[in-house]
Parts: structure tokens; sequence; C-alpha cells
């Protein structure tokens, strides 16, 4: 998909297929339809650089004006007492179960009220293995933040995942992730090995 030039067909598609599906049933979706393989990466872009909205990330979909546009500071004295009565919902209120893609690129669900959010690949990693031990991250085998599906994840030590950084290790995807992570803790072993090696000098 990288160059390729989307058809008017194929706009059309995202804007009418995008609401109310996720990254992966998009590509799915649109793959199916055009014979053009897309990636969920590319489909994060593309939605982000034509300002659709899926109805879980939280964007705004292109022409639709923010509630609050225009009102900032503007308000009758007094009224503050009435913004928020007791049983208000919000408009932008996201309920439990919602998506998102934070800052970094990670996708997260609302887990909790008010607003409390968990990165969903840490949730789907841990409904199938239990929690993450203290020390240890889960990483994904394609690179691709948002594709959380338990077979693209990961688990391995915090500090191997500094040496996969530090040696450009982490550049590597797919089945070449696991050859990555064994060379990192290979590595890890060998300094280890010396630093022991040089302080039992006299």
């Amino acid at each position: 998909m990288y160059g390729h030039v989307y058809t008017e067909e194929e706009h059309a598609f995202m804007r009418e297929f995008v609401p109310g599906h996720s990254y992966r049933e998009i590509a799915t979706a649109f793959t199916e339809k055009f014979g053009w393989e897309i990636s969920i990466s590319q489909v994060n872009a593309y939605i982000g650089n034509h300002h659709l909205n899926t109805g879980r990330t939280g964007r705004f979909q292109k022409g639709q004006v923010p509630p609050n546009k225009g009102k900032k500071g503007v308000y009758a004295a007094g009224c503050e007492k009435t913004w928020f009565p007791k049983g208000h919902i919000p408009k932008n209120h996201r309920p439990v179960g919602s998506e998102r893609v934070n800052k970094d690129g990670y996708v997260e669900v609302k887990v909790a009220e008010p607003n409390k959010w968990k990165l969903k690949h840490r949730i789907v990693w841990e409904k199938v293995n239990g929690p993450v031990p203290k020390g240890y991250i889960i990483i994904f085998r394609d690179n691709d933040k948002t594709n959380t599906d338990i077979n693209n994840l990961l688990m391995i030590k915090r500090g191997i995942h500094a040496v996969m950084n530090h040696t450009g290790l982490c550049e590597y995807s797919g089945e070449f992730k696991d050859t990555a992570v064994m060379i990192a803790e290979l590595k890890a072993t060998t300094s280890k090995a010396k630093k022991g090696g040089s302080h039992g000098k006299s």
C-alpha cells in the first residue's frame, strides 16, 4: 500500500465503513473488497490524515464542531452551580469498553468510571497468561502497537528490551523478533559475565 493512490471508490468505502469498526475490521474489509493488502498502521494513518472517526478513538469527524467551541471562559455569573447536576452525563462521555489510541500510539480500553483506562495489549495478554510480573513488559512481534492479537504479543524482561533498543534489535519483526530477543538475552548474559570477571581480578 505504500505509494498507493486511493480511488474515489476507496475513499467512499472508508468514509462509510470506518465508523463503528476496529482497525483490524477495516483492514480486512478493505483488502477483501479492493485486493490491496492494507496494514493496520496504514488504516490508522488514513483515518488520522482524513479526519475520520471510528467511534473508538475519540477523534472528531471532519466538519464536526466541538460543543464548547467559542465558549471558553464565557458564562453567566452563578451558572456554574448547575453545570454538572447529579446524574448528568457529559456529551463527550466514553462508556466502559470504549477504545482510543493514546499519544504514544498504543490502544487503550476504558475499564472503569469515571476515567480509568488500561493498555489493551496488557489486557489481552493477562486474560490468557495472567498478570505481567514486575520487571517485565509486553512487546509486539510485528512492531505494530495497534495489533493486539495474542499471537502478536511477547513478554520480555525490561532490561532485555533496553538492550534491544540500544543495539537496534528492536527493529526486527515477525519471525525474526524471537531470534532478536534471544540475541539480546545472550548479549546481556555475556556483558554480565564480563563485568563479574573484571570484578574478580586483583
